[in-house]
């Protein structure tokens, strides 16, 4: 959860890089959170679809989900911003992730590179 916060805590910042610790954290635990809210959801929509009755749990449930991925749009791109230059890339390379997640996942097993680079100091030191 640490690489969560820490990415949290540089919310909108597209300046200096990421190590992987911090981009692993914050992508496994936003995954964790939507897998949770996901079974949420799925159990109490098939538990309408059963019964034919309202289950305001699904309703509360979809609109979590849909609030949190409107408030993680922006810290997910500066994180793999980050990542990117933490590799010696141009942050715009995240556009792409965006687009093709497999992208992020590959730079996401990448070191990032040693001492300063272009985007700033090595965040390990």
């Amino acid at each position: 959860m640490n690489g969560f916060t820490t990415a949290m805590s540089k919310y909108a910042q597209f300046s200096g890089r990421s190590r992987r610790s911090e981009f692993w954290g914050y992508h496994l635990t936003i995954t964790a959170m939507v897998v949770v809210l996901s079974i949420i959801y799925g159990i109490s929509a098939a538990m309408v679809a059963n019964s034919g009755e309202g289950n305001p749990l699904a309703a509360i449930s979809l609109g979590i989900l849909i609030v949190l991925g409107l408030a993680f749009i922006v810290p997910t791109l500066a994180v793999n911003w980050r990542r990117c230059q933490d590799v010696g890339l141009p942050g715009a390379v995240a556009i792409i992730g965006l687009v093709i997640p497999l992208v992020m996942w590959i730079i996401g097993f990448i070191p990032g590179t040693e001492g300063p680079n272009a985007y700033g100091d090595d965040p390990k030191s």
